[in-house]
């Protein structure tokens, strides 16, 4: 075998990714950033030469259609990073976290970019066994999904001790050149027609983002130039968006966290504050379903964003609607269907004073955003064309008050190019026709609404054991509603169910990510935020008050 060690390391958040390369190279590998782009990191360890690449994460409860199309080509990508290619592939899964059939099927699908022949070049590595007692370890070993994971594997697995890195990494070593024996020597082949298809889509939205990048800037620098963008000393900004999309965050952001509320009502949140000397003034309108039409909404949420805006004394004539899409997430066309439903109610003229913002900017930190919207596909660059290419990213986790001085300047800008946005309460939407997708719903908004609240309660009851784990309550704001009479059966209707699960799968992912990663040392604000997504959560169950009842 060559001296040389070529591998790619796999894994989903919290896999102790950066934690084993650290355990080779004695390197300084970040284990809680978030990248987008692989990173390769060489040296020596055990007198070999080791190059290991560090490939960005996909959520574990994130099916590979959920995953954006740039994190899949940059993942795909990893193997040209060390050429002729790697010679084996480390999937890292901590022990100490439980694995579900979800995780599985994660990890399956997106293994499928790389083609079936992954799988004989891959070992299973183990984490944090030592964290489990010795009879522990083994029950959460002969978990039957993981199990299939490492029979797919031909079962190769290895247990690794980060007390002993030294005795870990001369193990893990014998076991890659048992590896490369069982495939003759060869490493992992990247001349293939799947492989370089995904290479060249990513160099091709490479060009493209810096076009569309220039272009954008291009546009701002003439409108300096005629000196044509005035700042108004008061702004009126609407927020939309999808639940857990980041608006209430945004609003905090825009405020940062010094924020007053003058309205509260079911049909929106009104608040308002000091920012750059100017006087904001922000309305947060209910979210909607990321994969269910309107009419399938909560009934305290299918209030329409034109009723909370006319109701509110303070927003009829607002300066701009800040459209909220998390960016670490897919964007396809059920999703422009629905956005494209709801802004139907406000007229046509609404996307003239509409920005795309872009929230979780942190998870992407190494891309453009432009980047993002040419590999994500038509779908997004539909939305981006309909707002006339105006859009921003935030990450609300920042205290930068840059970002938002740019929003403000971009909200400028757009006012200097429009007028007001004038609400006319007398429009009502155009009839939206049934979508394929919805021809598979062959239930009522009350039907399905039941399904979604049992869904949703089955999450928290799962989320509260989880949080029990962390050593945190918060079993006082999550009710037991009790049982749903006549829930309908959809068990032949795999096509429902798995929407309904993605649609709820996103409060585990960013409570959990929260929870596990991203703690203020001030556990009192932690409890305070999850706190709140769990009352929201308990919100969009449709509680026992609401009777299932819809408008």
């Amino acid at each position: 075998m060559e001296e040389e060690v070529r591998a790619v390391v796999l894994g989903w958040q919290k896999s102790d990714k950066a934690s084993v390369i650290n355990s080779f190279l004695c390197g300084e590998v970040a284990s809680d950033k978030h990248f987008v782009k692989s990173v390769r990191k060489d040296g020596e360890a055990d007198g070999r030469k080791i190059t290991l690449i560090n490939t960005p994460c996909w959520w574990e409860n994130f099916g590979l259609q959920d995953s954006p199309e740039v994190v899949k080509q940059e993942l795909v990508c990893s193997v040209f990073k060390c050429p002729p290619g790697p010679h084996v592939f480390l999937l890292v899964i901590n022990l100490s976290l439980p694995f579900t059939e979800e995780n599985r099927l994660s990890i399956e699908k997106h293994f499928s970019l790389f083609g079936e022949r992954i799988w004989r070049h891959t070992i299973v590595l183990f984490t944090r066994a030592d964290s489990l007692k010795d009879k522990h370890s083994d029950q959460r070993m002969k978990n039957p999904d993981l199990q299939k994971i490492i029979q797919r594997c031909g079962d190769k697995f290895h247990i690794f001790d980060f007390k002993n890195k030294s005795a870990a990494v001369h193990e893990l070593l014998i076991k890659i050149n048992d590896v490369v024996a069982e495939n003759n020597g060869k490493h992992f082949e990247t001349h293939d027609d799947m492989l370089l298809e995904m290479k060249r889509k990513r160099n091709e939205n490479e060009e493209r983002a810096e076009a569309r990048q220039k272009m954008l800037q291009d546009k701002r620098d003439r409108l300096k130039e005629m000196e044509a963008v005035t700042p108004h000393s008061k702004l009126r900004i609407v927020l939309l968006g999808w639940i857990m999309s980041g608006k209430s965050a945004t609003a905090n952001t825009i405020f940062n966290n010094e924020i007053s509320q003058i309205e509260t009502a079911q049909k929106g949140t009104t608040y308002t504050g000091d920012v750059n000397g100017r006087k904001i003034t922000v309305l947060d309108t209910p979210s909607w379903w990321k994969f269910f039409a309107s009419k399938f909404n909560p009934k305290f949420s299918q209030a329409t964003t034109l009723e909370s805006m006319s109701q509110s004394q303070h927003m009829q004539f607002p300066h701009a609607m800040i459209l909220v899409i998390p960016i670490d997430t897919s964007f396809k066309n059920e999703q422009r269907r629905i956005i494209a439903e709801r802004m139907a109610i406000l007229g046509e003229d609404v996307w003239r004073h509409t920005i795309v913002l872009f929230t979780w900017g942190d998870r992407f930190p190494d891309i453009s955003i432009e980047q993002h919207i040419e590999s994500e596909g038509e779908a997004l660059q539909w939305l981006i064309q309909k707002c006339r290419n105006r859009y921003h990213v935030f990450d609300n986790t920042d205290k930068n008050r840059a970002q938002v001085t740019e929003l403000l300047q971009k909200i400028d800008e757009m006012v200097a190019e429009n007028s007001l946005f004038s609400l006319k309460t007398q429009c009502t939407a155009e009839e939206v026709c049934d979508t394929p997708d919805d021809e598979e719903i062959s239930l009522n908004a009350d039907q399905l609404l039941k399904l979604i609240y049992l869904e949703m309660k089955n999450w928290r009851e799962e989320m509260k054991m989880k949080l029990e784990e962390l050593g945190m309550d918060f079993s006082g704001c999550m009710s037991d509603d009790g049982s749903i009479e006549h829930p309908p059966d959809v068990s032949d209707n795999y096509k429902l169910k798995e929407k309904i699960r993605r649609e709820i799968r996103r409060w585990d992912v960013i409570i959990l990510d929260v929870m596990l990663n991203d703690l203020n040392p001030e556990a009192s604000y932690d409890e305070m935020m999850v706190t709140s997504w769990l009352q929201k959560c308990e919100e969009y169950s449709i509680s026992k008050t609401s009777g299932f009842e819809t408008e």
